[in-house]
Parts: C-alpha cells; sequence; structure tokens
C-alpha cells in the first residue's frame, strides 16, 4: 500500500486576484513559497519515498521545497495539472460568473468549461498518473504537489463520489493537504482512506462557493 499526500500549491498572484489559472504558468508569490516552507515542514516528521508533481511552475517550486527538505528530486507529470480553464483563463470569478451563470458555483465542479476540458478529463488523466506512481512506489509515503481542481477529483474519487457530489469537497486551501491510501489490484487502482492533515472533514459544503 502507498500514502499518498496531495499537497495544493502555494498562492500565487492569480490566487490573490482570484482570477482562473487553469495551466497558466504562473509562479509562486511570496506567500506562496512561505506556504510551500510550511508545508515542508509539516512533512518533515515523515519519511518520503518519492516527491511527484504537476509540470506547471507553482507545484514544481512547491514540490520543490517538500524534495529538498528530504534530499529527494521532483518528478513532473503533466496528467497532474489544472483543469484546463479554456475561455475562463486569466478571467476574475467575479466575471465567469457574470457571464456563464449557469456553470458557476457547484456547477463548476462538474461541468465542462467552455473551450476547455470537464471534471471527468481532468478525473481520468488524474488517475492515470496517481496509478502510475503507485506502480513506481508499491509501498511507502509519496507526495504529490497538484492543484484545487484536480486534487478535487481525486478526492472524489477515494470517496466514491461523482462529479455532481465532488461539489460537496471540502476544498483545500493553498499549500494545504491532504491523505489517501492507493493499492493497484490487478492493475486497477484503489482509493480509500482520504484524510484532512487539517482535521476537518472532507464531506463538507466547499467554503469557497
Amino acid at each position: 500500500m502507498t500514502t499518498i499526500y496531495l499537497v495544493r500549491h502555494g498562492a500565487t498572484e492569480w490566487n490573490d486576484t482570484k482570477r482562473a489559472q487553469g495551466q497558466a504558468d504562473i509562479e509562486l508569490n511570496e506567500a506562496g513559497f512561505a506556504q510551500a516552507q510550511r508545508a515542508a515542514a509539516d512533512l518533515s516528521h515523515i519519511e518520503l519515498v518519492a516527491v511527484y508533481s504537476s509540470d506547471l511552475k507553482r507545484a514544481v517550486e512547491t514540490a520543490r521545497a517538500i524534495a529538498d527538505a528530504q534530499g529527494l528530486k521532483v518528478t513532473t507529470d503533466r496528467d497532474l495539472r489544472e483543469i484546463d480553464q479554456g475561455e475562463w483563463e486569466g478571467l476574475t470569478v467575479e466575471e465567469i460568473a457574470r457571464r456563464w451563470p449557469d456553470r458557476w458555483g457547484e456547477a463548476r465542479h462538474y461541468t465542462t468549461r467552455p473551450g476547455g476540458e470537464s471534471p471527468q478529463q481532468v478525473r481520468t488523466r488524474a488517475l492515470d498518473a496517481i496509478a502510475r506512481i503507485v506502480e513506481a512506489n508499491p509501498e511507502g509515503n509519496v507526495v504529490v504537489v497538484s492543484h484545487g481542481g484536480t486534487i478535487r477529483w481525486i478526492a472524489a474519487e477515494a470517496l466514491g463520489y461523482d462529479d455532481r457530489r465532488s461539489a460537496r469537497i471540502r476544498g483545500l486551501g493553498n499549500g494545504q493537504m491532504i491523505s489517501i491510501e492507493a493499492t493497484l489490484d490487478n492493475g486497477r487502482l484503489r482509493l480509500g482512506d482520504l484524510t484532512r492533515l487539517d482535521g476537518d472533514s472532507p464531506d463538507l459544503d466547499d467554503p469557497n462557493d
């Protein structure tokens, strides 16, 4: 069994201004670097065997802080990227809510982005990445640094939720993390035992709504 610590990247300027980042390659800001260091400190008592990351800068920079603290390297995988926000990329949440009211609110957790990806597409590719990680690391503790939406849909899989029900999952703040247990059973990925490291229940209304 592999214990995976899913870490949301630290904050960026676009997080602070509430813009849809998607796959725009935005770097961490000062607060984001501090959050990455705190995540590394929070994990310092756990012996890690590997650190993986989305290939976007904000995730890699967060992962590097964690990996450096334990003398590990960061392995990137583009399938761990955030959802392709399509026409939403770079817009503020207010602009998106005004122009696409039927796709915002809870609906953003289960509807396709105009010109971008669907949550199901993200879930499929992210689970493929997790399966590869578990195959390479069939036991031990592994960190995976990814993004808010991507982590939500991986968490939904661990909880047995479809995309619509994923809207009830409490979102992670920048630099926060959850853990899940993962195994491969005859090549099939199985996830379970999801725990938020801040002690909150994962199955609550999203405070970011």
